[in-house]
């Protein structure tokens, strides 16, 4: 049992500054001096001199003495060293630091109840610790669940039980037995998988439990059936990339323009978004040793000590970075939501993390156990994603988020502020070895959806050169970046061109979708660029000639932007090529 004893005698010194003109540390003639060797702290001044760390001062002292905790003589390195007299605790003669990342250690009880709280004793006299196989690497995640404990690493996954030791008997048969054990034997799941260093994909709902394991290029699941592979339903081929080219370790460079710069602290010449406290950084080149950024107010930076800059330098701010793999369980839509993110949310600005969803920055994707499957990618990057109670939350930029938020029915595609159009692409392929002309296309569901691009199966290679340049050739129905088919609101016109939203006067003509029968109608206009031999081409002819077509569909931006789009059927009248 720990006992605290009463010890009233320290080595201390009492030690005396000196009173010199040179050499002043804070500029002044005449004042204090901190010895030399001795640390100090900037921070403090006391009777003009630098503050003592971590000693004690008193600025009402004649003498301006200070006192330091010193056995020594004269304080000197390796100078002799004064009998240390009674000692309050014992210490270690081979004190050496040991980095376990395999190992668990518990403390002594707490019961808030009782009042016992023994958290801060870890006795060596006792059994508290755990350790799981070193060759799997290290833990990374710790999950209790009832009276067993999840422990992950970085190539395996363990479970041990809480407060309970399982032992057998001859027989083979388990029975549980009382024991003082906090965690009783390890043992690991079946399969060689692990949650490499990606923690953060770790999430919870009832007993599934989903996380990564990038080293294998993996989405898990963990259930009562033991360890599933999800990201085998029709993704492997996007994670095996995905995962595989997430960025271990990298490092983040911003550039900064100085207007100004006063001792420690520089002022840009504007706001430059992605500058980090602890970012080191360089002048015209040149490191700055030991100098880091510790605030940051606008486009005035602090740094930890002064630096000499002039107007227009170049400063180059640095921090090393790694791609994280955000997790987190909608409770509110039932999903596990995945975000890929070759940057972290802080290393890249604001306006290149929401509505663009590039696959050179990000991916946020969901799996939903209903149908087993992947169902969706959003527009959105978040720092952090987690639910309370029956509604879904991320954090952004230090604020947090409510989804599915119906606040005026118009926050559909809005994320962070910020609104992106919902798309679709599909596949054609009815008959796949018919060699067919695509002529129309219809959907049923809500007004407000427009075809952006409608392309055949690439057909060839045709030989267009001596040289053996080989290319491929398929129809399409537009340009890049243009709208193949317009929505029914945007290909509405009038006699006299006006369009939506500008009052029409009828008669309404429409050169994109046309309403019959409650169900959307357009015929597709072929705009490919001639082939080789090709007489008749591109918009000479009506149609997409192919075996299969492939089809995105997105929401327009004027029909009640923000508002529920829905889209039940998509089809397509086709002939056989002749």
């Amino acid at each position: 049992m720990p006992a605290t004893l009463d010890i009233s005698y320290y080595n201390t010194f009492l030690l005396k500054q000196v009173t010199e003109a040179a050499g002043d540390p804070v500029g002044q003639t005449n004042d204090p001096v901190w010895p030399k060797g001795f640390p100090y702290n900037e921070d403090i001044e006391i009777s003009g001199a630098i503050g003592p760390f971590p000693g004690t001062a008193s600025n009402t002292d004649a003498y301006n003495s200070f006192y330091l905790e010193e056995s020594r003589i004269r304080g000197g390195y390796n100078n002799t060293s004064v009998d240390f007299g009674v000692k309050a605790y014992l210490v270690d003669e081979n004190p050496q630091q040991q980095h376990r990342q395999n190992s668990l250690i518990w403390s002594g009880i707490f019961n808030s109840r009782t009042g016992v709280n023994n958290s801060n004793q870890f006795s060596v006299g006792e059994s508290i610790t755990k350790s799981v196989d070193p060759a799997e690497g290290s833990i990374q995640k710790l999950h209790a669940e009832d009276t067993n404990l999840i422990i992950l690493q970085e190539n395996q996954v363990n479970r041990a039980p809480i407060n309970k030791d399982i032992i057998y008997n001859a027989e083979g048969g388990g029975t549980l037995t009382a024991s003082n054990a906090v965690i009783g034997t390890i043992s690991a799941y079946s399969g060689e998988y692990g949650i490499s260093r990606n923690p953060e994909s770790f999430a919870v709902y009832g007993y599934q439990k989903y996380f990564t394991d990038k080293d294998r290029n993996v989405v898990l699941r963990l259930s009562n059936n033991g360890l599933t592979e999800i990201s085998a339903n029709g993704m492997v081929d996007y994670f095996r990339d995905q995962l595989s080219g997430l960025p271990e370790y990298s490092t983040l460079h911003v550039s900064a323009t100085v207007l100004s710069g006063v001792n420690n602290v520089i002022t840009l010449t504007s706001v430059v978004e992605n500058i980090q406290k602890g970012m080191s950084f360089t002048v015209n080149g040149i490191a700055q040793p030991n100098n880091i950024v510790i605030d940051i107010n606008g486009s005035e930076i602090t740094v930890a000590q002064n630096v000499v800059v002039s107007t227009d330098d170049e400063l180059v701010f640095s921090t090393p970075f790694k791609g994280v793999l955000i997790g987190g369980y909608d409770i509110h839509n039932k999903n596990y939501v995945l975000s890929i993110q070759q940057k972290p949310t802080w290393a890249v600005p604001l306006a290149e993390d929401v509505g663009t969803g590039s696959s050179a920055n990000y991916n946020t994707l969901a799996f939903d156990e209903r149908i087993n499957g992947w169902t969706s990618y959003f527009t959105y990057k978040p720092t952090f994603i987690s639910s309370l109670k029956n509604d879904f939350y991320s954090f952004k930029e230090g604020k947090i988020y409510k989804h599915y938020s119906e606040a005026d029915g118009l926050n559909r595609g809005n994320f962070y502020g910020i609104y992106s159009p919902s798309k679709i692409t599909f596949i054609f392929n009815d008959q796949p070895s018919l060699s067919k002309n695509f002529q129309t296309v219809n959907y049923e569901g809500d007004n407000g959806w427009q075809v952006d691009l409608f392309t055949s199966d690439k057909q060839g290679p045709d030989y267009s050169s001596p040289w053996g340049d080989w290319g491929m050739s398929q129809d399409i129905t537009n340009a890049s970046g243009s709208i193949s088919v317009k929505s029914y609101l945007g290909g509405a016109y009038d006699s006299t061109g006006n369009t939506f939203p500008t009052t029409l006067i009828p008669p309404i003509y429409y050169h994109g979708f046309e309403r019959k029968e409650n169900k959307y109608y357009a015929i597709i206009y072929n705009n490919s660029a001639p082939t080789s031999g090709e007489v008749i081409y591109g918009q000479q002819v009506s149609g997409i000639k192919g075996r299969f077509a492939t089809v995105t569909m997105s929401t327009d931006d004027i029909t009640q932007v923000g508002g529920a789009k829905e889209l039940w059927s998509v089809g397509s009248k086709y002939v056989a090529s002749s």
